[in-house]
């Protein structure tokens, strides 16, 4: 079952993690994941916080965006936050729902990209 969450509603994770990735932060969004965390982005999986941090150095930076929040849920113990991306990525526009599923302590332990649900 899935419950509807408002952009206050979402965890501080969640948050911090689009925030750190539009501003730019590597450092604040390589510190919201947990030790033995998994990223899948793009059709790569990336496992462990060495990996994870290669891949938002290598991606952070990759294309300019501005972001629009969509609306957030919370389903099967995950939670996603929908946004339509703007930029300078091919296409150009994307509507897409960002997926944490978090540890008890509030860090991301597993985070995937999908199409935002209609």
């Amino acid at each position: 079952m899935s419950k509807d969450l408002s952009n206050a509603d979402l965890p501080a994770a969640a948050r911090g993690f689009v925030d750190g990735w539009q501003g730019g932060d590597a450092e604040k969004v390589a510190s919201l994941f947990a030790e033995d965390a998994v990223a899948h982005d793009q059709g790569e999986t990336h496992r462990g916080l060495a990996e994870i941090r290669s891949w938002i150095d290598r991606d952070i930076n990759l294309f300019s965006t501005t972001l629009t929040f969509l609306r957030a849920r919370e389903v099967d113990g995950m939670v996603g936050a929908s946004y339509r991306l703007e930029g300078d990525f091919p296409g150009g526009v994307v509507d897409l729902e960002y997926r944490f599923r978090l540890d008890d302590e509030g860090r991301i332990v597993e985070l995937d990209f999908a199409p935002a649900p209609a």
